[in-house]
């Protein structure tokens, strides 16, 4: 147990050491993500800024055309010359601007070189432009012959009627002033890379002048996310050369936007140790801090579990003693805190479970004995239900073979004697009298009367054809006053409207039994019969004055035999949620009431 509270409390703190960290550690993930967003946020407006400066040049070259001076098959050229002059000294296109017809020919440029007459359709910029008549910005490529690295700009080229004629161009210095210095001003740590690149990953302009004009890494990376116009930050490697060094490779943090108008790039590049700093230094302040915490803690418990851990071991002691069985021996423990208590608690247990023990011995053998009756009662129930299963099975093969040997012996030699008179009708039917035609009638009349005899015993066609209350003054007309009982019938309270039509039935089976046992076994001479219902009970009262029986007496005979008739019309009741209860005496007549509710749920 001392180990258990020494690990518990280390637990404890332990779990509160790394919840601590793991928040702390999450508002500094959440900083790295903020600056992440800062850092693209400012690439973006440095690309927002890049892309302005290149649409106003680009609106330079199209004021060439917008000069409506622009005809360059009327052999003058000192209009264009001076259209070029103003676009060249109003942009950034300090290595000149030139003309050039629709097969990609120089027809002029400023300043003027002498010679200059070459073909440029072979620059894809060029073939672009006009193939698509969109202005294209190019990235870094060399000049042929004097392997100069320039950056293109061409514009759609329209004659004074609107027509695309040729393309206007325009050459930029990838060192250009205006484009490296919104570069140079952002405050950034030497560490820090601010570079404009194009698609293929060159050095256009950069915060550190010795890098432009060279290749950056993952060039190929930079040049699919310049393709798909998308921003991203991710993690990358990059080799350093210093003076004297060997190359190292670092782990950096290259955050990148591409811009609108040109196939070109902000990126920021700084190593990744600068954002994860301080989550560096915090995890070595929180070891140091978990450190000490534990080894505080851990004194701590190793003291107070002492405190605990011997009253605790003699409570121990004492309780295996009660679980065996000795409840004699007393619980004493010296201490006034709450170990003390529980002890005295205890004690008080041993007291009242030696009290109850007996109580609870005596509480079993009761309880073993009312399990042995109710086992007995189960058992009876049981017995009665293969009874009653029995007798259902037998009830309907002696129905089935009532039913067989009134047909055959009844209809069936009826039928076959009606057969035979008419097959001699249709020999002689000279022969045919009237009164052998209403012999024939009869006869069919007969069959149809038993027929229906049947019929009716097998279900009672009079509850659907008449309803439930002159099924039952048929009853008692057919069971009892066809025998000569007397019989005082009371229905003017019955609404048979509110009973259900299974209701009904069930309670039919049930007034047939009553009235065919008064009429078997009471040798009553008067019968009275009660019905009457309201919105929520159905209540039946039947009584007659005949001989009576031990009602006790016959249900305790039921495995025998007797009484099934009784537990079948209790059955019948039960299963609508009625009661059925018989009130008899021998010589005393019998009283039966029976009781259901009308409610639908059964």
């Amino acid at each position: 147990m001392q180990k258990r509270i020494i690990v518990s409390i280390l637990l404890s703190v332990l779990i509160i050491l790394i919840s601590l960290g793991l928040v702390s550690y999450r508002h500094i993930e959440k900083s790295i993500e903020r600056s992440y967003k800062d850092h693209l946020t400012e690439a973006k407006i440095i690309g927002t800024s890049i892309d302005h400066i290149l649409e106003e040049n680009l609106t330079r070259l199209y004021d060439i055309s917008l000069s409506d001076r622009i005809d360059i098959a009327d052999n003058s050229w000192l209009p264009e010359q001076e259209a070029l002059k103003t676009a060249y000294h109003y942009s950034i296109f300090t290595d000149g601007v030139f003309l050039l017809d629709k097969i990609g020919n120089v027809l002029l440029t400023y300043p003027p070189r002498g010679g200059w007459s070459i073909n440029m359709i072979g620059i894809p910029p060029v073939g672009k432009v006009i193939s698509d008549m969109r202005p294209v910005i190019s990235s870094v490529f060399t000049m042929e012959p004097s392997q100069r690295k320039v950056i293109v700009a061409l514009v759609p080229l329209k004659n004074r009627n609107g027509d695309v004629v040729g393309a206007a161009g325009g050459f930029i210095d990838p060192t250009n002033y205006q484009i490296t210095q919104i570069l140079t001003s952002i405050a950034a740590a030497k560490t820090t890379n601010i570079e404009l690149v194009d698609s293929q990953g060159i050095v256009i302009a950069s915060n550190h002048p010795e890098s432009i004009l060279t290749g950056i890494d993952h060039n190929k990376f930079l040049g699919k996310l310049i393709a798909e116009k998308k921003s991203t930050v991710a993690t990358c490697h990059r080799c350093h050369a210093a003076a004297k060094e060997s190359m190292r490779r670092t782990e950096d943090v290259l955050v990148f936007t591409p811009l609108d108008l040109a196939p070109w790039g902000v990126a920021f590049r700084f190593p990744k140790d600068i954002i994860y700093a301080p989550s560096q230094s915090l995890k070595a302040g929180f070891l140091m801090l978990g450190i000490i915490s534990l080894a505080t803690s851990f004194v701590l418990a190793l003291g107070m579990s002492r405190s605990i851990v011997k009253p605790v071991r003699q409570l121990i002691q004492a309780t295996g003693r009660i679980a065996r069985g000795n409840l004699s021996e007393a619980v004493n423990i010296e201490s006034t805190e709450e170990i003390g208590t529980l002890a005295s608690s205890f004690e008080g247990m041993r007291q009242k479970l030696a009290a109850s023990l007996d109580s609870i011995q005596r509480q079993n053998l009761e309880l073993e004995q009312r399990v042995r009756e109710r086992t007995q009662q189960l058992e009876e129930k049981h017995a009665v239900n293969r009874i009653l299963l029995k007798k259902l099975i037998t009830s309907q093969e002696d129905e089935r073979k009532r039913i067989a040997r009134e047909l055959h012996d009844e209809s069936l030699q009826t039928l076959s004697a009606l057969l035979m008179n008419i097959e001699m009708c249709r020999l002689h039917p000279d022969q045919i009298k009237p009164q052998k035609v209403a012999l024939m009638k009869d006869t069919v009349t007969h069959v149809i009367n038993e027929m229906t005899k049947v019929i009716q015993n097998l279900r009672p066609t009079v509850l659907d054809d008449l309803g439930f209350e002159a099924g039952i003054v048929w009853l008692i007309d057919r069971n009892l006053k066809e025998r000569g009982i007397n019989c005082f019938v009371n229905l003017q309270s019955l609404e048979e409207d509110k009973l259900r039509p299974e209701l009904q039935v069930t309670l039919f089976r049930i007034i047939q039994e009553l009235t065919t046992n008064i009429a078997r076994h009471a040798q009553a001479k008067n019968v009275l019969i009660h019905v009457k219902n309201d919105n929520k009970l159905f209540t039946m009262t039947i009584e007659d004055d005949g001989i009576g029986f031990d009602t006790g007496t016959v249900f305790e005979n039921t495995l025998t035999g007797r009484g099934l008739g009784i537990l079948g019309m209790k059955e019948r009741a039960a299963q609508v949620n009625g009661t059925l209860k018989i009130c008899s005496a021998p010589d005393q007549g019998t009283m039966v009431l029976c009781a259901v509710p009308l409610s639908s749920e059964v």
